[in-house]
């Protein structure tokens, strides 16, 4: 998947880390600033709406995040250009887990979205007592309702849809069938639902999102990129392609002192699926390593406690406790 878990730190809730952007700036200027100015909207208008949309989607993404916070996945929230991202340090223990991780997102805004319209029924002076307060409440509304259930039912790859339509087809055939099954049938989705959000609410944003969608779906089929990541007691997993590709240019980044790209690269690894455990070995090494230079102590332990403990490993557990310790 194109999004990875990287940006500024926004805060920590309940040991869920969340972070933004700088596309997510951008967003959120564009609702604020430049899509008031195209209708009938004003400013503060702009930002109750950009302020309901963060919300949403940390609700969503908390969903995501609690469920997988069962399974010990340890996860991360994004928030980026195109919504959020909750990314894992480990895998979930089977499908069926993953399913769970993956509906508890949308399930989350459903429920808020039940909330916000039993507040409309019992507190209906609230609601209309200021135009602002109606338009902040309907927004909260619409986005969670409509958006929660677009993205469940919706089989494209990477939305709550794709994710389980795939899972779905796993259980009936083969991995590999499994997965291109499951990306024909998200492009030949994406395509008239794009076209067609497009035509509705003529939205470049929604065009934008519909080709990066379609192009990441096509890179996957080419690339034979695996969608689900490597479960535990699967040593047999081959390395595709891909993932040796990414390993390499990971290593290139590391030995260049790119610290940053190499952690891009080690995450968008363990992001695209199934990898034999000695390459998973050598990705957590390259993470550990990469925050530690970074200075992200916290981060760089979690990583380095599932790395071989080798001399590079060994050395960067002492910087990392030592970094720890003055911080």
């Amino acid at each position: 998947m194109f999004f990875q878990p990287s940006g500024l730190h926004f805060f920590t809730f309940r040991g869920v880390e969340v972070y933004l952007t700088l596309w997510y700036g951008i967003l959120m200027g564009f609702v604020i600033f430049l899509w008031p100015a195209m209708g009938s909207m004003t400013m503060a208008d702009g930002v109750l709406i950009a302020l309901a949309i963060t919300i949403s989607l940390l609700v969503h993404e908390f969903g995501h995040a609690f469920m997988a916070k069962r399974y010990s996945l340890s996860p991360t929230i994004v928030l980026h250009a195109f919504g959020g991202f909750c990314a894992y340090a480990r895998e979930a223990p089977s499908d069926g887990d993953d399913a769970r991780v993956v509906f508890a997102g949308p399930l989350a805004g459903l429920v808020l979205a039940g909330l916000v319209f039993v507040f409309t029924l019992v507190a209906p002076g609230v609601v209309g007592a200021h135009p602002m307060i109606t338009l902040f409440v309907s927004a909260l509304l619409f986005i969670n309702l409509v958006w929660s259930l677009i993205n469940l039912l919706l089989p494209i790859y990477p939305l709550d849809g794709g994710q389980l339509f795939h899972l779905l087809m796993r259980r009936f055939m083969e991995e590999e069938k499994a997965r291109r099954v499951a990306l024909n049938v998200s492009i030949f989705t994406m395509i008239p639902v794009g076209l067609v959000a497009f035509l509705m609410w003529t939205s470049f944003l929604i065009a934008i999102f519909a080709v990066f969608v379609l192009m990441d779906n096509f890179m996957a089929l080419q690339q034979d990129r695996p969608l689900v990541h490597r479960r535990s007691g699967r040593s047999s997993a081959k390395a595709s392609s891909f993932h040796e590709e990414l390993l390499q240019e990971a290593r290139e980044a590391l030995e260049k002192e790119d610290w940053r790209e190499a952690a891009r690269l080690a995450h968008h690894m363990r992001s695209v699926g199934s990898m034999p455990a000695k390459m998973l070995d050598q990705v957590w090494t390259i993470l550990g390593v990469a925050t530690v230079e970074m200075g992200e102590y916290e981060e760089a332990a979690k990583y380095l406690e599932r790395a071989p403990k080798s001399g590079v490993v060994k050395k960067a557990l002492q910087r990392c406790e030592r970094g720890r310790t003055e911080g």
